[in-house]
Parts: C-alpha cells; sequence; structure tokens
C-alpha cells in the first residue's frame, strides 16, 4: 500500500515538473531573440574579462622575470 502511494507521488510530482518545464520553455521561445542578445551580451562581456585579465597577468611582467628559470 505504501509503495502504491509512493508511485501515486511520483507520478504527481513528474506531472508537475512536466507542466513547469513545458512553462518554462514556452517563455523562452516567446522571448528567444531577447534571450540571445542578453547572452551574446554576457558571453562578450565574460570575454573581455578574460582578455583584461590575461593581459593584467601575463602582459604586464617586467621581461627578465618572464623567463627567469
Amino acid at each position: 500500500m505504501a509503495e502504491l502511494n509512493n508511485r501515486e507521488e511520483m507520478v504527481n510530482v513528474s506531472h508537475v515538473n512536466i507542466e513547469r518545464l513545458d512553462e518554462s520553455l514556452d517563455i523562452m521561445e516567446r522571448h528567444a531573440e531577447a534571450m540571445a542578445e542578453t547572452e551574446e551580451a554576457i558571453k562578450e562581456s565574460l570575454r573581455k574579462w578574460d582578455r583584461e585579465y590575461k593581459n593584467e597577468r601575463f602582459h604586464s611582467v617586467p621581461k627578465p622575470r618572464k623567463h627567469a628559470r
């Protein structure tokens, strides 16, 4: 009897999760263009940060220290 209740709960939970997933996908489809723009902006800012970090860390070291063994 307990197993039956657990299965029913699992089915109900999975049904709720599927509905939530469908709602999320619907929202993503309706706002696909805005999401793509936002994703591109985030990627570009991460690239910029990475470039600046690498320039600061690796290119500002004096030459004698760069090749010290």
